[in-house]
């Protein structure tokens, strides 16, 4: 693939801000072009963001997070040109649709746009690829608060300002294998679920599921409500300054928690999968444990509907609600 890094000024200053989060350094997600009209980075296959182990798919809560860093980082060179100032926007509401599977063992691409600017509100478009942006993984619109830069803080402003300046935690990028996927494991969905069932053992179905075990999720059952965590991880931090948790991340966890729920309740046979996505942040995950639970709203032979809300210290305080529907057959 072609890339043109030299020929687009704002390159830089997006290889600055997306080296800055935590959880994209741990990725190993690359920026080739940044300019005030787009953005284009590329998140290298690795067998720890499989999601689904028959086939060697990787996690739909990994594309968001993809999407979600490409259309902030678009938001912050569109500003930087328009205005000449940096500013942070933090993620309002994001919602993704998926195309077909990422094909096991090729990096995926996402191209991204800030296509509208007001005095409060960025609006993104993005497309997630792998060979071509004409046949798409998915597509996806967001919309980002934008803040004063005053709230940037001159700390975070210089690191974004100046090469090889990283905040936050040390963390250790994961092995890639861009040219040789994982091969298939055969998955017995039923045998899990009825593990689980009987022993209320989830650990072993979490297991299962790399990218499950490389955010930390954890799940725990109580009658017939399953309560999913994701403990507080300094990989999955993506705002250095608060800090909190890089809304792609909560994503996945609230996506991975659906599927948990309708595998354990719907007793599907095989691993659920996404077919749209549709988030809305409410305040900042912040460095600490985060909960999730699911209610499933409707179920159709081929088709289920799952909203997710996820909370912190207060269970009515919500940082994100979010709905989704998989196929389960």
């Amino acid at each position: 693939m072609k890339v043109n890094p030299d020929f687009f000024e704002l390159t830089p200053l997006a290889q600055r801000f997306v080296s800055q989060l935590a959880q994209c350094r741990r990725l190993g997600i690359k920026v080739h072009e940044g300019s005030e009209h787009h953005v284009l980075l590329e998140l290298p296959y690795s067998q720890a963001l499989i999601g689904y182990p028959d086939t060697g798919v990787i996690h739909g809560g990994v594309i968001t997070t993809l999407i979600d860093t490409a259309s902030g980082t678009a938001v912050v060179c569109a500003i930087q040109e328009k205005f000449q100032t940096l500013e942070i926007s933090p993620t309002l509401d994001l919602r993704v649709d998926y195309m077909r599977p990422a094909e096991p063992g090729k990096s995926v691409y996402a191209f991204a746009e800030c296509y509208r600017l007001s005095s409060n509100i960025a609006f993104t478009r993005a497309i997630a690829y792998q060979d071509s942006i004409d046949e798409p993984i998915a597509h996806a619109v967001g919309s980002f608060m934008r803040i004063s830069p005053e709230m940037v803080g001159e700390t975070f402003r210089n690191a974004l300002l100046e090469d090889n300046v990283i905040l936050g935690p040390v963390v250790t990028e994961l092995a890639h294998c861009p040219d040789e996927a994982q091969s298939p494991k055969p998955m017995d969905v039923k045998e899990i679920v009825r593990r689980v069932a009987e022993l209320n053992d989830f650990g072993h179905l979490l297991e299962q599921v790399p990218y499950a075990r490389f955010i930390g999720m954890e799940v725990e059952r109580f009658g017939d409500e399953l309560v999913c965590r994701l403990p507080s991880r300094d990989a999955n931090i993506g705002n250095p300054v608060l800090p909190a948790i890089h809304g792609g991340v909560i994503a996945g966890f609230m996506e991975m928690s659906a599927i948990v729920q309708l595998m354990v309740f719907m007793q599907t046979s095989r691993v659920p999968k996404v077919v749209d996505f549709s988030i809305d942040y409410l305040r900042a995950g912040l460095h600490k444990d985060t909960f999730a639970e699911c209610i499933i709203t409707r179920q159709g032979r081929r088709v289920a509907n799952v909203n997710i809300s996820c909370w912190q210290t207060n269970r009515k305080q919500l940082i994100a609600t979010a709905r989704a529907h998989f196929l389960i057959d």
